[in-house]
Order: structure tokens, then C-alpha cells, then sequence
């Protein structure tokens, strides 16, 4: 993001925090709705002639402050149909209360990109070189360049303390490097779309950008795209094999993080009911504390060895798991390319229900091209998944962060029940500052880990770190950052960061680094929404291009699913047309793990069930299944994590399940 104007609406969202309405003046005020009468988060409202916009708050409402006159208001909202109310007349010192009614519309499903080990080395490049012979790689475009030099970033800053101005904007187009390796497996509104003569032939599949002006629209969410990379479940094939070719070393010293030494820890009780939030610790054979971290809502715990140091293990080693006050001991656990430790406890049917997240957002000048869009994803994601899991206690905190003199470094609200607060503090950040490529990260994550009061027993804690540049690169800054990320296993706060356009190699490894070691996962913007700069190609075999809303939606419910007592883990539909959110349907799947077998419960008819592996390809897909209990075999898929996806009513549902042997 460092080489892209600040967007025309940066400044919109300061103008929502004026709530007083103390001096009545002239504007445009109502409440966004869908066809169901629910109220849409994040909405946006704009008038085009003025070039003036605002998105609806955490109670679907919205205020635009105008002149006097007739205007044109628009009515945005992903997956509905645009509305275009016109002749609205605004008199002097008076409020115009116009409220909107949207109906459902096409909605975008899933975009599949091959990438084979994208170039480590920042230097002008062609996209034929993902990991294949230039031979193979067919005709493929030269990508914008950028070498690692940091004057680029400081041709670029953003010193001024007031929210930015109009924007460069760009055409929303996929690159040609892209062409060959994305595949769409529906038309989308307001996305690109490939064309081909043979459907099963990827090669031959074009791009055709969408028609329109050469502008970016307005922010609303449901814009970004996405992609999501997880190396633990990569771990042998993928991970090891970077280690293994040195490829990373030149990151793993710079920052002092060396992920390889890996043990996974399993706890279920006598039912295989996974037992959550458990300290789970990884000592030598003296007794000395390594490692510690807590099991997730799976029961699993990823513990690490010499982490911060590039030394081979030598010694005996032992975990032990805390529960109830009760000290359960696995003997010279197997590392991670060998297996699971699996302990079997025999202990309660229980499971917490509290949820923290914490939103750790970069605020600088680099992220303008971005940032506003940004926003408007995470007021949707909050509201989105509060209302998907209504019999979870959420609290949510922000922390926004910029740098050493700038107008501020940190810049945060606690965790809190109260989310309306923490959807209003979002609504008031805005970019500046910064404008030099390394920032405060570790300032970030030191008040994200160390400043927040996360619950002490809950189903899951997330901290989605968002930014677009590496931290500062000295040995006070490396320790910090060592030290928050300890903290975070230990805590169990999962760290999910989100890289942005203008992130470099460096940055995607060190981002890499914080999800391994607490159990998290990679998350990438890519270019495929035409919003912001060039996005780096990341480092991963096949992914999927999701919209960033749903991804984070689908994380977060990945995070927080709970197995019932019988052995049944849950997927809780989104079903608009429900008019009680805690009654919408829930699929059912057990056993979880599963060797042979698995048995999924389903409430409704629903279109299709694709079961992905971990690298996003799809290995089993049934169609148009009845409700009740179907039989999805899994013996013949090696072992490791998969994604069940459920298609209903044109939107997706998904869950996790863990395939093991015997």
C-alpha cells in the first residue's frame, strides 16, 4: 500500500463519531434494512454527484451531512441488489429520514489460485517463475516490480495528522499473471469473470474485467478478496520443505524465529469430547519450562522447542497437561512430522463459552489505499458473527498503531461485551503518519497480548493483526516481539495476521512465524478485488480466493465451534430468511476425529457438500442433498485437517474435522 493515494472517503467515518447532533443541521438520516427486516452493519450510503459517502452503524443506521438541495442517494451492500432512491429533497437545518429496503442478488462463491513457491527475493520478476521451469509456465505478463529498497517508502510519507484526501483510484482487473490459475465457479456480481470454451480445460479461461469507469468503488463490505495459507496444516509437505531448502533461513535470522521443532498435543476425554482452554506445557528432562500454550476448541495445543534459537534439540522431553489441578504426563512426545500425542482424560462434557477478539490494525499513511475498505469488512465480520453464534459471550478491543513520531504510536479500545463501543471507536480511526517501511508492530502486539484484559477460560482468543510493513529490525524490537508471541501461546491467544499491499518477503515470513507458534493461520489481500496496491504473491501451493468478510466470518467460526456432548460437532447456518437467530438450523458431523467415516446431520436441503484439504483443493463434493443423515467415507484421505463446506441458499457454511487413523 505504499505507492497508492489516499482514498476520496478515508475522512467519511470521523464525521460518524459527531452522535450529539447537538446543532441541527442539514442531512440525510435512516436505517438500512434487508428483505427480512433484519438491519444491515456496514451498508454504505452515498451520493455520487457529491462524491460524498457513510456506512450504517452497528444498529443499521446512518447520518449524511449535506447542503440544501436535490440529490440522488445510493444504497450499497454485498450480495444485495443496489438501491437508487432519486429527487431527494434536504431543506436548510432540517433531516430528510430516508431508509432503505435491499433484496437478496447474485452473490460471489470461490476463485481457486495455483501458486507453487512464489520468488523469495523482492526484485523486478515474472509470474512464470511460481516454482515452475519457465518453459512450463506458458506466456505469462511481467508483474509491477519493487526491490527491497526502503527509499521507495520514504519518496512516499504521510506526515500530515488530518484524514486523507482523494485517492488515485484504479480499474478493478485481475493481473494476466493471474489468468491461467484462477478459476471461478460462478459469475459474481461486481467481480471478474472467466470465460471459456471448454469448462474443463483451466488454460484456456480468459479474464474479462468488469465494465464501468476506471474508478474503485465505494467502500462497503464484501470488496476485499482474500486468500488463507495455514502451515501447520502444511506442515510435512510444504513447511518442511522450505526449511529443508534453506529457502527461508536468510527471515528465520533476521528475526530470530526458527519454527521447526513441532509437537502436537490432542486431549479428548473417554468420549472424545476435545477438552479445551487445558495448559499444555513441553518441558526437558530436568523439569524446565520450553514451551507453553492451551488446547483449542479442538483439544489441540501446538508446543515448540528451541523457537528462538537455532540449536538442535538434545535431551529427553515431556508434556504435561494441566486439568482440574490434576498433572497428566506424555512421555518423549513424537514430533509433529511423525504424529499426534493424543491423552485421553476422563473428565466432564464441557466447554467454555467466551470469545475474545482483538482487531490490532496498522494506521499509517501507507494503508489509505486500503484501510477505509478495510473497516467497513470488519464492521461486517463483528456483526456477522455475533449474530451467527448468539449463545457465545463475545468481547471484542481494537488496537490501532502507527509510529515513533507520529501523532500517536498506539491507539486502542479495551475488550469489551459492549461491541457497539467497539464498533464506533473503528468508525473514527482513520490513516496518517508513518510514511517510512518499518513500523510499530511490536508496540502493537505489546498492547494487543500484554495491554488487554483477555478472558482467563474461553472457546477461542483471536488477535487479527492487519498491516501492510514489517515491524523495525533490531535486537530490542526481535525480543519484544518474542516475548508478545510467548505470551500469546502461553494466554492462548491465537494470532491471525492479515497482510495488505505493500508487504514484502520478510514481512509474510515473520507473519508466517506468529501463526505457527499460537496456533493460527496466514491471511493474505489479494489482487483480485482491483482495491489498493500490487499484493505480494504468497508463498503457498493452492489456495482459494474467498471475500475477506467471509473468510474472516468462517475463521472465526473454525475457532469457536463447539462439539455437543454426544460427540457432535456443529455448522450454524446463516439463513436469512430465519426470523430467530437462535433457532437456525445446525448441521451436526461426528465422529470428529474421524478414520473411516464421518456421519453429517443435516437440518434443510442444502445445493452441495465439498470437503477441502488443507492446501484448498476440493477432494469429495456431493450434490443436492435431502435433509437428514448422510455418509461421507474418508478412508481413503491421508490424515490431517479438512473443510467441510456447505452450500445453502447461495452462501456457504463450514466447519473443521480432523481425519486420523486408528
Amino acid at each position: 500500500m505504499k505507492k497508492i493515494g489516499f482514498l476520496c472517503f478515508a475522512g467519511v467515518f470521523a464525521l460518524l463519531s459527531a452522535f450529539s447532533f447537538l446543532n441541527q443541521q442539514s442531512a440525510i438520516t435512516g436505517v438500512v434494512k434487508d428483505d427480512t427486516g433484519e438491519v444491515l452493519i456496514g451498508a454504505s450510503i452515498r451520493i455520487a454527484s457529491l462524491n460524498k459517502a457513510t456506512i450504517t452503524d452497528v444498529n443499521g443506521k446512518y447520518r449524511l451531512e449535506v447542503e440544501p438541495g436535490e440529490y440522488t442517494v445510493e444504497c450499497l451492500y454485498t450480495g444485495y441488489a443496489t438501491q437508487k432512491i432519486t429527487q431527494v429533497k434536504v431543506n436548510k437545518d432540517a433531516e430528510t429520514i430516508l431508509n432503505f429496503k435491499l433484496t437478496t442478488s447474485t452473490v460471489f462463491e470461490e476463485v481457486v489460485v495455483t501458486s507453487r513457491k512464489a520468488p523469495l527475493i523482492e526484485t523486478d520478476y515474472s509470474s512464470k517463475a511460481a516454482g515452475k521451469p519457465a518453459s512450463d509456465a506458458g506466456d505469462l505478463s511481467v508483474r509491477g516490480s519493487r526491490s527491497k529498497s526502503r527509499a521507495y517508502y520514504k519518496d512516499e510519507k504521510r506526515l500530515s495528522g488530518e484524514p486523507p484526501a482523494a485517492p488515485a483510484t484504479r480499474k478493478a482487473a485481475i493481473p494476466d499473471a493471474a489468468k491461467r490459475d484462477i478459476e471461478f465457479s460462478k459469475k459474481a456480481k461486481s467481480t471478474p469473470v472467466l470465460k471459456t470454451a471448454d469448462p474443463s480445460v483451466m488454460e484456456d479461461k480468459t479474464v474479462v474485467p468488469p465494465d464501468g469507469p476506471d474508478v474503485a468503488p465505494s467502500p462497503h463490505a464484501g470488496l476485499l478478496t482474500a486468500g488463507e495459507w495455514n502451515d501447520l496444516h502444511n506442515w510435512n509437505k510444504h513447511w518442511l520443505d522450505l526449511l529443508a531448502d534453506g529457502e527461508i533461513k536468510e527471515y528465520q535470522d533476521v528475526y530470530g524465529f526458527y519454527p521447526k521443532n513441532r509437537y502436537t498435543v490432542l486431549l479428548t476425554n473417554d468420549l472424545d469430547f476435545p477438552i479445551s482452554d487445558v495448559p499444555v506445557q513441553l518441558k526437558d528432562e530436568s523439569g524446565k519450562l520450553i514451551w507453553s500454550a492451551k488446547t483449542d476448541n479442538t483439544g489441540k495445543a501446538e508446543l515448540w522447542a528451541n523457537l528462538f534459537k537455532n540449536e538442535a534439540l538434545s535431551g529427553k522431553l515431556k508434556v504435561e497437561a494441566w486439568i482440574h489441578g490434576l498433572v497428566y504426563t506424555i512421555d518423549n512426545p513424537k514430533i509433529a512430522k511423525e504424529g499426534i500425542n493424543r491423552l485421553s482424560v476422563n473428565v466432564l462434557c464441557e466447554a467454555p463459552q467466551n470469545v475474545d477478539i482483538v482487531w490490532a490494525v496498522d494506521a499509517t499513511g501507507s494503508m489509505g489505499d486500503e484501510i477505509e475498505y478495510l473497516k467497513t469488512e470488519l464492521l461486517d465480520v463483528i456483526g456477522r458473527a455475533k449474530s451467527r453464534n448468539p449463545t457465545l459471550k463475545f468481547q471484542m478491543g481494537t488496537v490501532f498503531y502507527r509510529d515513533q513520531g507520529d501523532e500517536y504510536i498506539t491507539k486502542s479500545s479495551g475488550l469489551s461485551t459492549d461491541i457497539e463501543k467497539t464498533v464506533e471507536f473503528i468508525q473514527k480511526q482513520y490513516a496518517g503518519g508513518g510514511g517510512d517501511y518499518p513500523e510499530a508492530v511490536h508496540t502493537a502486539l505489546e498492547e494487543a497480548i500484554f495491554g488487554q484484559k483477555w478472558s482467563p477460560y474461553a472457546i477461542a482468543r483471536i488477535c487479527f493483526l492487519v498491516l501492510d510493513a514489517s515491524p523495525h529490525q533490531n535486537p530490542e524490537v526481535n525480543q519484544s516481539l518474542q516475548k508478545s508471541i510467548l505470551a500469546a501461546a502461553e494466554k492462548g491467544i491465537r494470532i491471525v495476521p492479515v497482510t495488505a499491499s505493500g508487504i514484502q518477503k520478510d514481512t509474510e515470513f515473520l507473519m508466517k512465524f506468529f501463526g505457527l507458534a499460537t496456533n493460527g493461520t496466514y491471511v493474505f489481500l489479494t489482487d483480485h478485488s482491483g482495491i489498493g496496491g500490487k499484493h505480494l504473491e504468497p508463498t503457498t501451493d493452492e489456495y482459494k480466493v474467498e471475500l475477506l468478510n467471509d473468510l474472516l466470518v468462517r475463521l472465526i467460526g473454525e475457532y469457536t465451534a463447539i462439539e455437543t456432548c454426544k460427540g457432535e460437532s456443529v455448522i450454524r447456518f446463516d439463513d436469512p430468511q430465519a426470523t430467530n437467530p437462535e433457532v437456525m438450523p445446525e448441521a451436526k458431523y461426528f465422529p470428529n476425529p474421524a478414520a473411516t467415516q464421518f456421519i453429517l446431520d443435516l437440518p434443510v436441503d442444502v445445493q452441495s457438500i465439498t470437503l477441502y484439504d488443507a492446501e484448498g483443493k476440493s477432494v469429495r463434493k456431493l450434490e443436492k442433498l435431502n435433509a437428514g443423515k448422510h455418509s461421507i467415507p474418508v478412508q481413503d484421505l491421508p490424515i490431517g485437517f479438512y473443510t467441510i463446506r456447505i452450500l445453502y441458499n447461495g452462501t456457504y457454511q463450514s466447519g473443521k474435522i480432523l481425519v486420523m487413523r486408528a
